[in-house]
């Protein structure tokens, strides 16, 4: 009769191979249970054929090995030394068994040296990490582990989980949330260095939290990590632990493993919903081995409530920014037009120092001898009726879909068609002066006689470069070109109660509103005679 002894288990374990196939996993149902993070749940099977045995590899992911050659399908002999995962198992039989082919030369994948070391590293793919983060902390789950002890390492996970979790409600910062994992980490897995790398926009990998067992924060040097584990990590989306990392061939090209002597190396990616955001990496450089299935299972849990974390922070900062910028907006918009460059913008980054070239109508209205006024009033009843005017007139541009680009002294500037354009800005223009020149005469009646004043208005079209501009500390949505500078100088010459427009908008609006052709003027700035037209506006109301 056949069986299989566990030579390297705790207990020295017997079992007889009664079975056509007898099953060998992590799974309660295999016959052979084999607790061990390298041992997939369904490993391998060992089959009855005739006068032989024969080990099948079940697609595991850290394979099977007979005397230190990897395998996939063999035909077993006695004496043959099994290892599945961590776990070394000694084949026994009374019959001969047939004779085993000659092995070809092994590559460094299926050499001793590499096959050992499948024995010592622990690689989980990320997709199968949610399944293991479903931590049983029955006495059951780990049969060769005493009940006392069982519950203390159960009580621990359990601790540092919540205190994790409590971290996630607590910490005033996100520097701070990942400072305290760390703190917990350190606590109850054993090593010497640990750092929370975080993917940067251009996908580069920035440590943003480090500690150093025996070491201060304020004194704590740089800690080089091993980028090699770190990047295999996250590019083939695994959990990686290895006991010697030192020797493994897997890393053989990562000069900072040999050169920072890195012997156990745990690094889990920071996984949420499909979405690799960094990695938690922690070493030893004095122990080999010095990381187990438990410690992966912590940490793994560790990593998807931190990712958890920072998903939460790039959502509240983005909450902030995005109230601010519609804030900002609020002040020179429309509610509607905010609403729009809002949904249209995907990400606020749009918004930046982007500037396109577009038509826009442009609106200067002006108080008729605001500085003899001023020298009637105190300063703060020019400020007072100043802050009433503007109020009145920004309402009226939000109504008719502008915007307020700026407030110069005693004089506005508003775009119409940008940042939207409605196809009729020229004429929406001309309805905003119209309807400022009715409500300038509610506002007259309504103030004191000795405050009462009248405006004048201009108002081109053209081409611009619109956009946020500016310097690196301020910046502005403005236009820029000299569509802007005519629409000034028509207002300056604009007589009170008046409106002048630009042959652009003429163009825009004509048979749309009473206009009368003043002929060509000469204005400031401008060497050849710039056509103006006036909007009459007896009786109109927009």
């Amino acid at each position: 009769m056949a069986r299989v002894v566990l030579v390297n288990t705790p207990e020295r374990i017997t079992i007889e191979l009664n079975r056509d196939v007898t099953s060998l996993g992590r799974l309660p149902e295999c016959e052979v249970v084999l607790v061990d993070a390298l041992v997939s749940r369904r490993h391998a099977e060992i089959r009855r054929e005739e006068n032989h045995y024969r080990i099948v590899d079940l697609n595991s992911l850290n394979g099977v090995f007979i005397n230190n050659l990897r395998i996939s399908d063999e035909v077993l002999a006695p004496g043959d030394v099994i290892t599945v995962g961590g776990v070394q198992i000694l084949f026994e039989d009374s019959l001969p068994g047939l004779p085993r082919p000659a092995t070809p030369a092994a590559d460094q994948e299926s050499s001793p040296v590499y096959a050992a070391l499948m024995g010592q590293e622990i690689v989980k793919p990320v997709t199968d990490v949610g399944q293991d983060l479903q931590l049983d902390y029955s006495p059951a789950a780990a049969p060769g582990l005493p009940a006392p002890m069982f519950e203390q390492k159960a009580n621990q996970n359990f601790f540092i989980l919540y205190q994790v979790a409590r971290a996630l409600n607590s910490t005033n910062s996100l520097d701070e949330l990942l400072d305290l994992t760390l703190t917990l980490i350190f606590q109850v897995i054993n090593v010497e260095r640990g750092v929370i790398l975080l993917l940067d926009e251009q996908g580069d990998l920035q440590p943003r939290a480090m500690r150093m067992r025996g070491q201060k924060p304020a004194e704590l040097p740089e800690i080089a990590v091993s980028r090699t584990i770190a990047r295999r990590a996250i590019e083939e989306k695994v959990a990686i632990i290895t006991s010697d990392a030192k020797y493994d061939p897997r890393f053989q090209e990562g000069v900072s493993i040999v050169q920072y002597n890195i012997r156990s190396a745990l690094c889990v990616p920071l996984w949420e919903r499909e979405t690799i955001r960094g990695v938690i990496y922690v070493d030893n450089l004095i122990q080999t081995y010095a990381f187990g299935e438990h410690d992966l299972d912590l940490l793994t849990a560790i990593a998807n409530q931190v990712a958890l974390a920072i998903r939460q922070d790039s959502l509240q900062r983005r909450m902030r920014q995005e109230a601010i910028f519609r804030a900002n907006l609020e002040r020179f918009h429309s509610p509607d037009v905010v609403n729009l460059i809002v949904q249209q913008s995907q990400a606020l980054e749009q918004f930046s120092h982007q500037a396109e070239e577009r038509e826009v109508t442009v609106l200067f209205s002006d108080i008729c001898g605001f500085t003899r006024l001023a020298e009637k009033l105190s300063a703060q009843e020019t400020a007072g009726l100043i802050v009433d005017y503007f109020n009145e007139m920004s309402k009226i541009v939000f109504h008719f879909k502008g915007t307020v680009d700026k407030f110069i002294g005693d004089a506005l500037m508003a775009i119409f068609g940008a940042p939207i354009s409605y196809g009729n800005d020229a004429e929406l223009a001309v309805d905003t002066a119209i309807e400022m020149l009715r409500r300038m005469e509610e506002f007259r009646r309504a103030i004191d006689e000795r405050k009462r004043f009248q405006i004048r208005i201009g108002i081109n079209t053209g081409m611009v470069v619109a956009g946020y501009l500016g310097s690196s500390r301020r910046t502005e949505y403005t236009v820029l070109g000299d569509p802007v500078n005519v629409a000034a100088r028509l207002q300056d010459v604009a007589r009170p109660n008046t409106i002048l427009i630009g042959e652009g908008t003429y163009q825009k609006v004509r048979g749309l509103f009473p206009i009368k052709d003043l002929g060509g003027a000469k204005l400031k700035g401008k060497q050849q005679e710039i056509q103006v037209y006036q909007v009459l506006t007896e009786g109109l109301h927009p």
